[in-house]
């Protein structure tokens, strides 16, 4: 029996479930593509991790969220069928929100595969678009869209697999499960008695994604509670990092590949290697055991 082929999009504030009819021909031809794309995104992958936004997964690791709520809409549509659902209307890009993708499996039931869209996947958004026939170009007079080369997210039940956080937060909104200091959080960071701020402007300049979420999970440690300006100078010097001293209290540098070095270290992404004894970033923290 065919699959349908649906698209999650966001209208008028709302995200719903819309499905896509699809010509006898290409019906074929985009079931080939979601389960060629569903091997892909398993190929050499080991059992999910559980994600906590503290690691990038490495080439053979998936992430995975456990969420019903955040997934109900998605898994309604193993029940509820496609006629349930209105058709896809792209006559007005614009109005037609498409956020995503997605296709049942085949290969494995219950499985829900999912292909991140971006609006550049619009044909003949803007402009002319030109299409070659019978040795000669011509316009393209009606609407349509490409569709992406990979999986950005798998449904399993109430557990949705991934590997890219960004890709997966263009989709759903899953930000409960990713979390970043506030501008008043890094504020109260930098005023900490343990630091000494090198240059406030640029310590706020630098303050990317990347460095937000380190300073929450400082904070959310309590490694300022627990430990010295002291006793963190010291231990840095024990796996080879030397922080910078001003009045007792530990430089914040101004250049921002050092400043998030320091940062790295408080939240326990350093470490030194056994053998070498050089000193290490690690983009996870996910226990050995």
């Amino acid at each position: 029996m065919p699959r349908t082929l649906f698209a999650f999009c966001k209208q008028d504030g709302q995200n719903v479930v819309r499905r896509v009819p699809l010509e006898a021909g290409v019906q074929d031809e985009v079931e080939a593509i979601f389960d060629e794309q569903e091997r892909s995104f398993f190929h050499g992958k080991d059992e999910p991790i559980e994600f906590n936004g503290d690691w990038k997964p490495d080439g053979n690791e998936l992430l995975c969220i456990t969420d019903a709520d955040l997934l109900a809409q998605l898994n309604e549509t193993l029940v509820n069928g496609a006629g349930a659902y209105d058709h896809l209307d792209i006559t007005n890009y614009d109005e037609a929100g498409i956020k995503a993708l997605f296709m049942h499996s085949e290969q494995i039931e219950g499985h829900i595969l999912i292909q991140k869209f971006r609006t550049s996947q619009y044909l003949q958004r803007k402009g002319l678009t030109l299409t070659f026939s019978n040795n000669r170009f011509g316009k393209l007079s009606e609407q349509g869209f490409s569709l992406d080369e990979r999986l950005g997210a798998v449904v399993r039940g109430n557990v949705i697999l991934f590997v890219s956080f960004p890709v997966l937060r263009s989709i759903l909104t899953v930000q409960e499960h990713f979390t970043e200091a506030t501008a008043q959080e890094v504020n109260d960071f930098a005023e900490h008695p343990s630091f000494y701020v090198e240059n406030r402007a640029l310590f706020e300049s630098h303050m990317d994604e990347r460095c937000r979420k380190l300073i929450r999970g400082i904070s959310r440690s309590k490694v300022l509670v627990d430990h010295s300006a002291e006793e963190i100078i010291a231990r840095a010097n024990s796996v080879g990092l030397m922080l910078n001293e001003e009045g007792g209290r530990i430089v914040l540098p101004s250049v921002k590949r050092d400043l998030k070095t320091v940062l790295s270290f408080l939240e326990e992404s350093v470490y030194k290697g056994i053998f070498s004894e050089e000193t290490y970033l690690t983009n996870s923290k996910r226990p050995v055991a």
